[in-house]
């Protein structure tokens, strides 16, 4: 009877730790207790405790967040470097299976389709450097392979897709995987823009250039080469064309000369076509019939004024036209001749000044500055110095052997520099209105880890295809 009364007695005991345990455990589920308040969670978790006192940080914990742009992404390491999009500031976090990865909107997604560039949102521990979770920011927009667009590097904007922007002081580009500059991007490059508001923070450049050089082309000097739609210019000797990557049929004409080849242009490689082989026929000449208003206007072909009171005999293949006229805007522009008669109809517009009704002893202040601008500009130079001992291109047009100069020409140029057995380089500089001369300094150019190789182009002639070889120097 003594023992029975002794479990009478811890019966309740025990009841009440049970009906306690019960409550606890239904508090906790149903989330009106917490674990730690001083922790963010990417995921639904909480720390274990153990009689050891160590608290685990348990997956997806986090005690950090920030808006970043993606710097590099190293696979192998399962490691990324962000750079703050405010502050510039580069860091680096470990990254693993249990780390969260989500598109803008919040659906899941591999770390594969994350890209050096892409602005993202993510949590961290600091002191493990461990990336909890990583998410498309969904306050952050990207134009996607943009082909029209204008940085102006010196006034810190930017043209973009039809809108204006700023540019950040602390902006990335990105070149196949690798730091790049604005500079580096020259017309024809295609790119993608990624920013938050009206800042662009980052710049990828999805298509690149190359670059295409003739070779033996004496009887071709003075004609003209077309690369498919990209490129069109006049022939000079030692020119080197920046073109974008891709595949095209490149049109050659001058006198007795109508010819088509069909090159590849490798990103960052440089393409030699030998035209030495090509045909001189008895050169072919269409007839114009122009048709240009107002009336007393004159046309000019290659610079020479013609009589356009008839049919004009005009040589096939492109030529420059200009046609001008007092108080009309002139029009300056390629034409094509490859038939034998052909009509052209031009209609001038006025110009603008001439519109407006000014006293007869007024004098516009604008058409006097231009005029002394341009006399003046020409008294100023553009000097090249460095690196030095490098073949310097202007617009893909040979001015010499580094250092150089040349005239001071205000606007948007290519500035490309060539060395054998190096990666030939260009940028794009912007050359301002300040009467007073300008310095460049570029960086030396790498030494080229490709062999050279040759690649086979085909010749078109009057429809019939054979076979013809170009030289490629890999860069």
């Amino acid at each position: 009877m003594h023992r029975s009364g002794r479990e009478r007695k811890n019966k309740p005991i025990v009841l009440a730790v049970a009906i306690l345990s019960i409550l606890t455990a239904g508090l906790v589920a149903a989330g009106l207790l917490s674990a730690s308040d001083s922790i963010g969670l990417a995921r639904e978790s909480t720390y274990e405790k153990h009689d050891s006192g160590f608290v685990i940080a348990q997956p997806g914990s986090y005690d950090s967040v920030d808006t970043a742009v993606v710097k590099e992404m190293d696979v192998d390491k399962s490691r990324i470097t962000f750079m703050n999009v405010e502050t510039g500031r580069y860091y680096t976090l470990d990254y693993d299976g249990t780390t969260v990865i989500q598109d803008k909107y919040g659906s899941g997604m591999a770390m594969a389709q994350i890209h050096e560039g892409d602005i993202v949102d993510v949590a961290f521990l600091r002191n493990k450097k461990k990336l909890a979770s990583i998410k498309l920011s969904e306050n952050a927009w990207i134009l996607e392979k943009v082909e029209k667009y204008s940085f102006d590097v010196l006034g810190k904007n930017a043209e973009v897709g039809g809108g204006t922007y700023s540019l950040r002081n602390n902006l990335v580009v990105f070149s196949e995987g690798a730091d790049s500059q604005l500079e580096d991007i020259v017309r024809g490059d295609v790119v993608s823009v990624s920013g938050i508001g009206n800042s662009i923070y980052s710049v990828v450049v999805e298509e690149g250039h190359g670059y295409l050089k003739l070779s033996n082309d004496e009887y071709l000097r003075g004609g003209w080469i077309e690369v498919g739609q990209s490129v069109i210019q006049q022939v000079t000797e030692d020119m080197l064309l920046v073109v974008p990557e891709g595949t095209y049929d490149v049109h050659l004409t001058a006198s007795g000369i109508d010819e088509t080849r069909k090159v590849t242009v490798y990103r960052n490689q440089e393409t030699t076509l030998d035209v030495g082989d090509v045909e001189i026929e008895e050169p072919k000449s269409g007839r114009i019939l122009f048709a240009v208003t107002p009336g007393n206007a004159t046309v000019s072909i290659d610079g020479k004024e013609v009589d356009i009171s008839g049919p004009v005999e005009i040589e096939y293949g492109i030529h420059r036209m200009s046609v001008e006229a007092e108080g009309y805007d002139t029009i300056s522009q390629y034409i094509k001749v490859s038939q034998d008669l052909a009509s052209i109809s031009v209609t001038l517009e006025k110009s603008l000044e001439e519109e407006e009704d000014y006293p007869a002893d007024y004098t516009n202040p604008s058409s006097v500055s231009a005029n002394e601008y341009n006399s003046a500009a020409s008294n100023y130079k553009v000097y090249i110095d460095s690196p030095s001992d490098v073949e310097v291109y202007l617009d893909g047009i040979y001015i010499g052997m580094s250092p150089v100069n040349f005239k001071k020409d205000p606007g948007t140029h290519t500035i490309t520099l060539r060395k054998p057995g190096y990666v030939t380089k260009s940028y794009t500089i912007q050359i301002d209105d300040e009467e007073k001369d300008v310095t460049y300094s570029f960086t030396d150019l790498v030494k080229e880890e490709k062999n050279n190789s040759t690649i086979s182009g085909n010749t078109v002639n009057k429809n019939q295809t054979v076979s013809e070889n170009s030289s490629v120097s890999g860069n």
